[in-house]
């Protein structure tokens, strides 16, 4: 192009965004939108002609973004639609996957050296480049471990938790870092000790993961294109649309709205219109079931019904979903799986988040009251929303309190808060979703609440040793506690318990002798402040200490930042993913902590095990502790 009508193109999108300033009302937008729809075809022509970028096609050693099938990638969206891609762009969809650079990378290269299960990772950074030195993930088995460079090529996530990708030289197939970067803290931790895992997980790096699990929810439109014979894979050729999860994955193809909406009259009519365009797929339009499922496709453990060729078709071109088809028509969201490393309660329901379409099965407010996602979450923050950006983006909640979005539905209960609740307003007993929507489910090393919207039963958490949004927060109650006061307020019938349900409360039973899962819950759920702020702190720490030495890498780690919630233990901080003197040592150092400053304060209180003297009740404590479900956990984030 020359370049005088690259000098040309901007000045006449000012001129067209200046002049919208003097047309009537109705024609203002319209005039805005085409100045800047020319203004960004000019910085990418100009980007293009100019910029030294590898272009993506000719990348050959990660998965690339290569849009067909109607998809154009979110840029194509900026012009018409600027506010809601700022918004999008500040999320954490967005940035779910990137390709790794100085902009992207959080993680600390900085010749950083690890040993994971046996085997010795250093990090570096060079310029723009980050690399990882390990054995030869290819090396024959028993033969000498030659050391091996490899590029880290993509990252996966960037609010939580980050994981890096690197090229293993088998065309697109990449592998994974043994390690984690914890964004909060600042630090690794193994890769293994990001997860609830068994402690004897085998050491693996994860080739082909991405290109096979990763690439479903975490880009869109993603094609592992997999050469596949014999259920073993020899290369992959994954493409996607874009990485990340962007615009086209809740709306769907988008070539043929950019196609219809060139015309700027015909924005104009379609925005004077009440109806929908019908060019894209718009989740606030759809009924409640297909608009919650195009969150589901990602937000849901599934069954996949895909045998034989449909399979191969699969390996080869993904998923033939599109946002406001029927995703349940090759998928089941209702499966349980009920081995040894389940991922879901013996009732049936999901335990571990992400999967919130599982839960919201079962879901009254989903089943029969038209609740979908967009009834408490929003993909894009209004310019009404005083919010700061990164407080939005944290959960995409609606502006308000938690409860406002329940009382759209349920405002009776908003006309006496107090008895319906029977805690004072503004408690956190008067939280809607604090006793329908318990932290009962667990990832990303946290409490999530769970999806299903259901009413605490005392019943239910005896019969599956899911915890009661009742004892999840006062940690110092018994689950007969639990079960007299619902029976008092709501009527519910009172179980028959044994003598440990009645006088030891339910935290102290689960944070010692329940499973991992559990233990990883209860440990979270010491350091909530609710539950801190209703249950004292004062004894808390004997049972967070004993974590500290856990099988579980997760649950270790999950207890020690707990720990930092107390007081005096604001600067606790140990490798708990490493050797077991170094755990046991950081235990001794926190009961000490704990004896020095007095222990618990000099009042009796058995549903915890603390004597009159403030001490603990060591030979109770034990006894629970060797109760402990030790049966393996694996659960699949």
């Amino acid at each position: 192009m020359p370049t005088e009508t690259l000098v040309l193109i901007p000045v006449v999108a000012l001129a067209l965004a200046l002049g919208a300033l003097f047309l009537p009302p109705r024609w203002r937008a319209s005039g805005a939108l085409l100045g800047a729809s020319i203004a960004t075809i000019a910085t990418t022509t100009m980007f293009a002609t100019n910029g030294q970028p590898t272009p993506e096609l000719e990348i050959t050693e990660r998965p690339i973004e290569e849009p067909i099938g109607g998809y154009v990638g979110s840029a194509a969206c900026r012009s018409c639609h600027p506010e809601e891609h700022d918004t999008w762009h500040d999320s954490y969809h967005r940035t779910m996957t990137q390709v790794a650079s100085r902009k992207t990378v959080l993680g600390d290269f900085a010749d950083v050296e690890f040993d994971v299960k046996g085997k010795h990772y250093k990090l570096s950074q060079e310029g723009d480049d980050y690399w990882v030195e390990l054995d030869d993930p290819f090396a024959a088995e028993g033969g000498e471990a030659l050391r091996v460079r490899r590029r880290i090529s993509m990252t996966t996530g960037s609010h939580n938790m980050q994981a890096y990708w690197f090229e293993s030289e088998i065309g697109r197939v990449l592998g994974q870092l043994p390690l984690s970067w914890q964004v909060e803290e600042k630090r690794w931790i193994t890769r293994d000790a990001s997860f609830v895992l068994p402690p004897d997980e085998q050491h693996t790096l994860q080739l082909s993961s991405w290109n096979f699990v990763c690439v479903k929810c975490h880009a869109t439109q993603g094609r592992p294109k997999m050469e596949v014979t014999a259920n073993q894979f020899s290369n992959a050729d994954t493409r996607v649309a874009e990485l990340g999860v962007s615009c086209e994955s809740c709306h769907g193809p988008g070539a043929e709205h950019v196609t219809a909406n060139q015309n700027p009259l015909r924005r104009y009519a379609q925005r004077l219109s009440d109806e929908p365009d019908e060019t894209i797929v718009n989740p606030a339009n759809l009924d409640p079931k297909r608009s919650t499922q195009v969150c589901g496709q990602c937000h849901a453990m599934w069954e996949y019904k895909l045998t034989g060729d449909r399979m191969m078709e699969w390996f080869d071109q993904g998923f033939a979903y599109r946002p406001g088809d029927d995703v349940e028509k090759n998928r089941d969201p209702t499966f349980t799986n009920k081995g040894p490393d389940t991922a879901f309660w013996s009732d049936g329901l999901i335990r571990t988040a992400g999967r919130e379409y599982n839960a919201l099965h079962g879901s009254p407010c989903y089943e029969k009251g038209g609740m979908t996602c967009l009834s408490c979450h929003q993909m894009h923050q209004t310019a009404e929303d005083s919010r700061p950006r990164k407080q939005w983006a944290n959960d995409q909640l609606l502006p308000g309190d938690d409860d406002a979005s329940c009382m759209k539905c349920h405002e009776q209960y908003g006309q006496d808060l107090a008895a319906h609740t029977h805690h004072a307003i503004g408690s956190s007993g008067s939280s809607c979703v604090n006793c329908h929507m318990p932290h009962t489910t667990y990832g990303l090393m946290k409490g999530v609440r769970t999806h299903r919207i259901e009413s605490p039963s005392a019943k239910v958490s005896l019969r599956t040793g899911r915890p009661s949004a009742c004892n999840q927060c006062h940690l110092d109650q018994t689950l007969a506690w639990t079960a007299t006061k619902l029976n008092e307020w709501y009527g519910q019938e009172v179980p028959e318990m044994n003598r440990a349900n009645q006088t030891l409360a339910a935290s102290v039973q689960t944070a010692l002798a329940g499973d991992a899962g559990q233990r990883a819950l209860l440990a979270w759920s010491f350091g909530w402040p609710e539950a801190q702020a209703v249950s004292g702190t004062d004894w808390m720490a004997p049972y967070l200490a004993e974590l500290l030495v856990d099988p579980y890498p997760a649950v270790r780690i999950i207890a020690e930042r707990s720990l930092r919630t107390l007081p005096n233990y604001e600067t606790f901080r140990h490798r708990l993913d490493a050797a077991p003197n170094l755990r046991q040592r950081a235990k001794v150092e926190a009961l000490t902590q704990w004896t020095d400053s007095g222990g618990a304060k000099k009042q009796a209180r058995p549903t915890v095990l603390i004597l009159p003297d403030g001490s603990l009740q060591t030979d109770e404590f034990l006894k629970l502790l060797k109760r402990r479900n030790n049966k393996e956990v694996r659960l699949v984030e």
